[in-house]
């Protein structure tokens, strides 16, 4: 299909006053397109030709309604062009801090977390160097009361154990930062006394101060300490009294070439219809173009309402060090609100100190896919808008597909690879998902039964893993889901290696009220819990899964009701030494669940197989199983028709859990889940009609007029 547009081109060597051809290009996106709204009528489409080459930015592009129907491609896609928002640092001097040798150069204006040298994020110095200090105390914070209840006790002043600080030369120049619960804290000292051994902060905590589900203080360290600088070579220290940059150099770096970068832009490209109008940003495609560094010199505290439940509870005239959950009020390098049919393919985002994508209020039928979103400082794709379906800033039918997507939660390991909050009816499909502290995927925003708009989600293809690893945080899963969402399916994803803190490491995690939900033919394994935890919800249904190696059990679910919470049939449990359902004696037994449990293939690679069972943690020897419960359980008309056999996985020691022989699954009519696709795809095998490449000029069929448009090519 061709389509007459009008071409535009931009090179480095550009100048602002051409008129945009190709002998004659302008030098950057923003000339481009205020010589496009000069020249084209309404509607006309329009194509920007980036050539190779390096893009410094100082300044967003921002789109409007009026810029509708425009892509910007790069010439050559196999050179991507590439936009930067960085300062480079030269003029490195000598000096001496500590006693130790150091390079000093002048900070910039505004300078923020992020330290690159040769593409490469480097630390601050921290305190202690390794691990972490605990509180000594929280004023009026009860250990022993309930971690529900104290939650939302948040602070802003702590004790601290003798001897954990020094005194500190600059204190407003260094941050508490406290993983604990699902988030992480960062809190600016205000002043440090040490006549009382008390840090006050300048935010207050969104959460007290205790670590989870633990009766103890949290964890926390110090960063950007100057009394620590010099320890670790390759790291850096903004002095903000001095206006300087330090940095202790590596062996291999040389003062006479050094060069670091630091962002000094927030933002690479901000579209914004107005939803007011019902005007929307139609078709504005992104295509082979590369946006790296990118960070906030200071983020706003985070303030209500977080469109949580517990709003109402929190005082409006508070500056919090967090949001509640999944970093959700930190900022995108690429922003979109009223954005209709737009698509950013096959490009990179990297180096950015929030999320790397954010499709706002009134983002419909979206295109996010084949690209590459990775060192980031949250995560990579954030999705919201209003809870009305009728309502223009509603958001729904989005498409994030194919992308790779790793290294996130730098800054903030809160963060999600995939938020989806109140959005409705969106593809979230293979994408290869790993390296990030906290959740893979994160969908729904409404707890308990309360109505939701975030129904009719897929979820499916994704390979998910390695989430979690550093220990950080808990309550994560490598795919999360929360609220009733009918039409909402999870299928064919392959989750392994998911690891947490103190407590919930899981594959599959339905939190409070998830409900209507489908989770069918993923391949789950290697969890530090369990492969499948519900929280609490109703008439979920699972089947053709296989669930291995969770550490803790195979199936939990917190808080037993009198409904059905889910029905659990035709699914593949392989244990090594745990129950395949695990509950908690008392009121969370396993005995109470509200589950329809039937024609399942179970084994246990280390004894005989335990088909319920309750266990305890202990502090001092861990996780136990103290109740074994097969005959309570089948009394009760569990898996009257499962079979307990080896379902002749190929290799399950090496985690290859294709099967040789059918045999034992077909008996009770498993359909056995095959992951061998997941991930991203080939781009020929993308269906999406946006996920094809745009043709260059010089790709173009002989015999096409060189003024058309492009045509469209698989990738």
């Amino acid at each position: 299909m061709r389509t007459d547009a009008i071409e535009l081109f931009v090179s480095p060597a550009g100048a602002a006053y051409a008129d945009g051809s190709a002998g004659y290009p302008v030098p950057d996106l923003v000339t481009a397109r205020d010589v496009l709204r000069r020249r084209r009528d309404p509607g006309e489409p329009a194509v920007v030709w980036v050539a190779p080459g390096h893009y410094p930015m100082t300044r967003p592009l921002e789109l409007g309604p009026e810029d509708s129907f425009t892509s910007f491609v790069a010439l050559d896609p196999d050179r991507p062009p590439v936009f930067e928002g960085a300062a480079t640092l030269t003029g490195w001097a000598e000096t001496e801090v500590n006693g130790v040798s150091a390079w000093w150069t002048t900070a910039p204006k505004r300078c923020g977390r992020s330290f690159f040298v040769g593409g490469e994020r480097r630390p601050r110095p921290r305190l202690p160097r390794d691990g972490f200090l605990r509180v000594a105390d929280q004023p009026d914070l009860d250990l022993d009361a309930d971690m529900v209840s104290t939650l939302f006790d948040g602070t802003d002043a702590f004790q601290y154990a003798e001897g954990d600080l020094p005194e500190l030369a600059d204190p407003s120049a260094v941050e508490v930062v406290v993983p604990h619960y699902w988030v992480q804290e960062r809190m600016p000292v205000r002043r440090a006394d040490r006549a009382t051994r008390t840090v006050h902060t300048r935010v207050r905590s969104i959460f007290s101060l205790r670590d989870d589900a633990a009766r103890r203080f949290a964890r926390y360290y110090l960063d950007n300490v100057l009394e620590a600088f010099g320890e670790m070579p390759g790291e850096w220290y903004h002095d903000l009294a001095g206006r300087r940059l330090l940095y202790v150099p590596r062996p291999e770096d040389r003062l006479d070439s050094f060069g670091a970068k630091v962002p000094v832009l927030e933002q690479f490209v901000v579209v914004r219809g107005r939803l007011d109008r019902r005007e929307f940003v139609r078709s504005v495609r992104f295509e082979r173009l590369r946006f790296s560094y990118a960070d906030w010199a200071e983020l706003p505290p985070a303030r209500p309402p977080f469109d949580h439940r517990e709003d109402p509870a929190l005082p409006r005239d508070v500056a919090y060090a967090a949001a509640p959950q999944a970093a959700a009020d930190v900022g995108a390098a690429l922003v979109f609100t009223g954005a209709r049919g737009c698509s950013i393919v096959a490009c990179t985002v990297d180096h950015v100190g929030g999320y790397a994508v954010e499709l706002g209020y009134g983002c419909q039928g979206n295109l996010l896919s084949g690209n590459t979103l990775t060192d980031l400082g949250a995560g990579a794709v954030k999705m919201s808008g209003s809870t009305y379906r009728d309502d223009p800033a509603f958001t729904a039918g989005n498409e994030i597909s194919d992308n790779e997507i790793s290294a996130g939660g730098r800054v903030y390991p809160q963060a999600v690879g995939v938020l989806a909050r109140h959005t409705a009816s969106n593809l979230i499909a293979h994408n290869h998902i790993h390296d990030l502290c906290y959740s893979g995927i994160s969908c729904g925003w409404v707890w308990d039964y309360d109505t939701s708009p975030s129904t009719d989600n897929v979820i499916e293809g994704n390979h998910i893993h390695h989430l979690g690893t550093a220990r950080l945080l808990g309550d994560l899963g490598g795919i999360y889901l929360l609220g009733v969402a009918p039409g909402t399916v999870v299928r064919n994803n392959h989750i392994h290696d998911i690891a947490c803190a103190n407590y919930g490491g899981w594959g599959i995690y339905l939190d409070a009220g998830s409900s209507y939900v489908v989770v069918e033919d993923n391949v789950c394994h290697d969890v530090d819990s369990q492969c499948l935890h519900i929280h609490y919800g109703r008439e979920n249904i699972v089947r053709h899964n296989v669930l291995a190696f969770g550490r803790l059990g195979a199936v939990a679910l917190t808080r037993p009701e009198d409904h059905v919470t889910f029905t659990f049939e035709r699914n593949i449990v392989l244990t090594a030494g745990v129950p395949a359902f695990v509950g908690a004696p008392g009121d969370r037994g396993v005995l109470a669940y509200g589950v329809v449990s039937d024609l399942n293939l179970v084994w246990d690679t280390a004894g005989p197989v335990c088909l319920a069972g309750n266990g305890r943690h202990d502090p001092s020897q861990g996780w136990s199983v103290v109740e074994r419960l097969d005959k309570e359980w089948r009394a009760l008309g569990h898996d009257a028709h499962t079979v307990v056999a080896d379902p002749g996985f190929a290799d399950p020691d090496a985690r290859d859990l294709t099967l040789l022989a059918s045999a034992p699954a077909s008996e009770v009519g498993i359909r056995v889940p095959d992951v061998s696709r997941v991930g991203p795809r080939p781009g020929e095998d993308r269906p999406n009609p946006l996920a094809r490449r745009t043709a260059s000029p010089d790709r173009r069929s002989s015999g096409q007029n060189p003024s058309a448009g492009p045509r469209e090519e698989s990738r």
